[in-house]
């Protein structure tokens, strides 16, 4: 059996890069390579294989990811919000909870999104209210990908007592639930929307479990390391237009930063203004032909763009703005 990173690997460059333009163009169904991947076990990746999963352990779960950015973006984008509400039902859901939901879960049979504002630090932005039978959910989650591939939302809302409820919730419109589509500079094909809550009901079998906010961000620096990969990726596949050489010896840099977390909000900064710089200098090297609407060049340099927003903090934000400012390139 294939080791997941040579797995990864194997699917990058025979399914996902060769249909990655096609996949941004709208010209092919972006649930194909889901399905892909679904079949060799990644929508559990992190999961033991006794819960249906690769059994990856983080540093290889975040090279994958990597690997599988750098073949389609928008594909392991759309995976990646699948796996933070897997790991916690894993972890942190009550038995029946589990066996109940984690088979499906696991083999990608139920695909699942990310409604996670509520666990955002600061005011809450979507609130979950106890209510006859269950809970009322109420806000908004403004970037949820997957929309019509997937069949529930993890939703992460704030209680009675600010702590964080974490649902799954039916991936269905109702008077009480609306979407509405968000059009980007890359990945449209990952379907992204705002979710309105509206006094959206959610039966109490559906909570997962409840976290205090100091919890959950202590989990936060490998959160930010898993999304740290789809940047990287996106990076990976620009340094392999380039021929690698100096190139790749940033990106190894980049990662080894990453992977040390010792500063994951900097090392967040470097990757994404490493990944924009990589994928300007692949438009350059294409010449004409890089910016064409199929080419690779120009798709990379798009989600470079896109990923420098990405699931990000104000600390990455600062972080980038300052490797973004007049004279700074001189000064690194």
């Amino acid at each position: 059996m294939e080791d997941i990173v040579t797995l990864a690997t194997r699917l990058a460059e025979e399914v996902l890069f060769p249909h990655a333009s096609a996949v941004d163009a709208g010209e092919r169904d972006l649930a194909r390579n889901l399905d892909v991947l679904a079949e060799h076990r990644f929508y559990g990746a992190m999961l033991p294989p006794e819960a249906g999963g690769l059994g990856a352990d983080p540093s290889t779960a975040a090279l994958a990811a990597e690997i599988l950015a750098g073949g389609c973006l928008s594909t392991t984008l759309t995976l990646g919000q699948h796996q933070g509400i897997t790991g916690l039902v894993a972890g942190q859901g009550m038995p029946d909870f589990r066996e109940r939901w984690l088979p499906g879960l696991a083999s990608g049979r139920v695909r699942s999104g990310a409604a996670f504002t509520g666990a955002i630090p600061g005011p809450p932005r979507l609130r979950a209210t106890a209510a006859p039978g269950g809970y009322r959910l109420d806000g908004a989650a403004p970037w949820v990908s997957g929309w019509g591939m997937v069949h529930v939302l993890g939703t992460a809302a704030r209680d009675e007592d600010d702590r964080i409820a974490w649902l799954l919730v039916d991936a269905e419109e109702a008077a009480t639930l609306r979407v509405h589509p968000q059009r980007m500079l890359a990945a449209n094909a990952t379907r992204t929307v705002t979710v309105e809550f509206d006094g959206h009901p959610v039966p109490a079998d559906r909570l997962v479990t409840v976290t205090t906010q100091a919890e959950h961000a202590a989990g936060e620096p490998f959160t930010k390391r898993l999304n740290g990969s789809l940047v990287l990726g996106v990076a990976r596949r620009a340094v392999e237009l380039l021929g690698g050489g100096a190139w790749r010896t940033e990106l190894d840099e980049c990662r080894a930063e990453l992977d040390a977390m010792a500063d994951i909000d900097a090392a967040r900064a470097r990757a994404g203004e490493f990944a924009v710089r990589a994928a300007t200098a692949a438009v350059v090297e294409g010449a004409g032909r890089g910016v064409l609407a199929d080419a690779a060049p120009q798709r990379l340099l798009r989600e470079a763009g896109l990923m420098l927003v990405f699931s990000s903090r104000p600390a990455i934000q600062a972080g980038l703005l300052e490797r973004l400012a007049p004279g700074a390139a001189s000064a690194q």
